[in-house]
């Protein structure tokens, strides 16, 4: 596998909501530090849900976290492979009908939501070894890691931005009298045949074998919509240390007096953070600092 380029483009600097920063940070901060810069090892993420990075020249070539589903429970879902299939795929190497190129997809995808689903849990800390673990199955081609943190804070900003906004691995969810599973489509009746009221969308995700960041989205439209409801005292309670995510509606910040980007700015948010901005990738961010009163 060929090492990485660090692509540099003009990128503004978005910052993320109080809670969601510091799990991001640490993971930024890992990915983009210098033992990750050009190294292949595995990077070990604690925490809740916490998770596994391979990583080949710098490369991400898989995430593997207890917070998402893999690569074979999305390909089981869909029916591509058996069990038995899969099983003889890991221990001869054959993927009998599956293709190379699809298999490379659905990894991709597993590994987005893995990074998404530990981003939204509580990150504690982050540490590398340049010890190679085994993985089930990785990438053909590598994800730059600021490619994949662009997409990370996209779906974060993205969940944050909606009416009822929910943490994956918190809200327990339970379908409301008037959802019925035949009136609903394919996605959605899946999630209310699965919102028992012991499930987070997370448990929904592994128990329908689909991507969490998905089906985190389309629950909370439901909740929204009265299709679904959040049993009472699975949300966050406002008492002493905040949770590591709050994901739920709040008052908006006080005015941030750093200033804006400037207006004929037309790149992508990556809200890496602010000491990484300067230190780790100096050609990435051109954004002057802000002098301290």
């Amino acid at each position: 596998m060929s090492c990485l380029k660090p692509q540099f483009h003009e990128m503004r600097v978005t910052p993320l909501k109080t809670g969601t920063q510091l799990s991001f940070d640490l993971l930024a901060g890992a990915l983009t530090g210098r033992d990750a810069a050009r190294a292949t090892g595995t990077l070990h993420v604690l925490g809740n849900p916490g998770g596994i990075v391979h990583l080949h020249d710098g490369g991400i070539t898989c995430i593997e976290s207890a917070g998402a589903p893999g690569t074979d429970a999305l390909l089981l879902r869909t029916g591509r492979l058996s069990e038995s299939e899969w099983t003889s795929a890991l221990t001869t190497g054959t993927l009998g009908t599956l293709g190379e190129t699809e298999l490379h997809v659905v990894t991709m995808m597993a590994t987005h939501d893995a990074a998404f689903s530990i981003v939204a849990g509580d990150v504690e800390e982050c540490s590398f070894t340049p010890q190679v673990l085994d993985a089930p199955v990785t990438m053909t081609a590598a994800i730059d890691p600021v490619d994949l943190l662009q997409e990370t804070s996209r779906r974060i900003t993205s969940l944050q931005a909606l009416e009822h906004p929910l943490c994956p691995h918190r809200e327990r969810l339970a379908a409301a009298r008037a959802a019925t599973v035949r009136d609903l489509g394919p996605v959605r009746g899946e999630i209310v045949a699965h919102a028992t009221g012991r499930r987070t969308t997370r448990d929904i995700a592994f128990a329908a074998g689909r991507s969490v960041y998905p089906v985190t989205v389309e629950a909370c439209r439901m909740v929204a919509d009265g299709l679904l409801t959040v049993v009472p005292g699975t949300s966050a309670v406002v008492r002493g240390p905040q949770p590591a995510i709050p994901l739920r509606p709040r008052r908006p910040p006080p005015p941030s007096p750093v200033p804006g980007p400037p207006a004929d700015d037309d790149g992508d948010d990556v809200p890496l953070p602010r000491s990484l901005r300067h230190q780790l990738l100096p050609k990435l961010f051109k954004q002057p600092e802000r002098k301290k009163p």
